[in-house]
């Protein structure tokens, strides 16, 4: 799991850099991977090419579209016949109705630098760097206790390095905005307040010390999966200090659907 806070450049090299969202890039716990070269032919539905993690040489890259920006990650090395294996669950892009379809980026230290291109436009500036927080793999269930779980994509909760959030219960009217409250491990309930940037991705505020204290910068989380269709509820809950959640949510337009999320690993 490694969350890059992302900025992007266009027009030129002295144009400024814009925010650009918060990215999932790479799973394996304590290996940063130093180089990424991936492409899709088919509008952002797939990619394919290349990785190489710290200390390893270049292996394979396919991911296959869960919904928006969220992609299911499969890695193989060995040679073409050689098997695939799970890669987890990456987020590629931030923007509401129009896919990444490259990503060429290398990382020294955690500061990424490189090129990506979104469907219908030229290559764009990329800069990256290491963000704080927790990254979780959702899944949904929809149509009763006994239905499948369906893959709900990666989602971004928590802010604090080293600490896990272990409780959300907050609700919007149009999934612009959010308010309620949510918990990290170890502490009682704070206040919470969420305004949408791009695609998933919400600015946070946290309150603590009563209505009447100041409201405090929190970063950013991601909020939901889907594209173009906001998240308006979540009501989670973890038993095990934040590894896993476990709930409901709601999607503009829907009842609740059941939530299980857990720490993003390959």
């Amino acid at each position: 799991m490694a969350l890059y806070v992302v900025k992007n450049q266009w027009g030129g090299p002295r144009k400024p850099w814009h925010a650009s969202g918060t990215f999932v890039l790479g799973c394996r716990n304590d290996q940063n991977f130093s180089h990424i070269n991936i492409s899709s032919e088919d509008e952002g539905k797939t990619f394919s090419g290349t990785m190489v993690y710290d200390g390893e040489g270049p292996i394979g890259v396919r991911a296959t579209q869960i919904a928006g920006s969220n992609y299911k990650v499969e890695n193989q090395w060995g040679g073409d016949d050689a098997e695939w294996h799970p890669g987890g669950n990456w987020i590629i892009g931030a923007r509401t109705g129009q896919n990444v379809i490259q990503l060429q980026v290398d990382n020294v230290n955690g500061s990424l630098t490189g090129t990506m291109t979104y469907v219908g436009e030229g290559p764009i500036g990329f800069e990256g760097a290491r963000e704080t927080g927790t990254s979780y793999t959702v899944e949904n269930q929809w149509g009763g206790d006994d239905a499948a779980w369906n893959l709900g994509g990666t989602m971004q909760l928590g802010t604090r390095p080293g600490q896990k959030p272990v409780a959300f219960d907050i609700t919007s009217a149009d999934g612009k905005e959010f308010t309620g409250t949510m918990t990290y491990d170890g502490e009682g309930p704070i206040g919470f307040k969420a305004t949408l940037e791009n695609g998933n991705n919400y600015a946070i505020e946290n309150q603590w010390g009563g209505d009447d204290a100041p409201w405090n910068e929190a970063g950013t989380m991601i909020i939901g999966t889907r594209d173009g269709q906001y998240a308006t509820a979540l009501n989670i809950s973890s038993a095990d200090n934040g590894a896993t959640f476990t709930g409901t949510m709601n999607y503009t337009g829907e009842g609740p659907i059941g939530f299980k999320g857990a720490v993003s690993t390959c």
